[in-house]
């Protein structure tokens, strides 16, 4: 029987699976991703919306995503094209919160370097850093 893993993606890491779960199928493998969606959702989902798990087969082969945002009961009554904005729009909310941490990131390197990010090859310079 194959072999699945449930990576949570919560937008800010990813929890892998490291034992995965025996089930004869994808189908299965989806149903058992929408339970455990429901599970991790329950009285936050609100927070969870753009969480999302990928499940992989035991090779680490993506076979399908499940959007957290996708189980709301209300978006899963819309039309599909209405229903994938409401998806795309988890997607960019997860990008942005990606490209905010990219930039606290920054800003905190400037402040431990004491310089601007115009510096920062001569502080991997300085640090034995090749520039290739």
């Amino acid at each position: 029987m194959p072999r699945y893993f449930f990576n949570l993606n919560d937008g800010q890491k990813i929890i892998p699976d490291l034992e995965g779960t025996e089930l004869p199928d994808d189908d299965s493998a989806r149903a058992h991703a929408v339970q455990v969606a429901r599970e991790l959702a329950r009285n936050r989902e609100r927070e969870t919306r753009s969480w999302r798990l990928a499940v992989c087969d035991a090779e680490g082969t993506l076979r399908f995503e499940l959007l957290f945002g996708s189980m709301d009961e209300v978006i899963s009554r819309l039309p599909p094209v209405i229903r994938f904005m409401f998806e795309d729009a988890d997607d960019s909310t997860a990008s942005l919160k990606v490209m905010e941490q990219v930039r606290m990131t920054l800003l905190s390197y400037e402040d431990r370097e004491g310089g601007d990010l115009g510096s920062a090859p001569l502080c991997t310079q300085r640090r034995g850093f090749s520039q290739r």
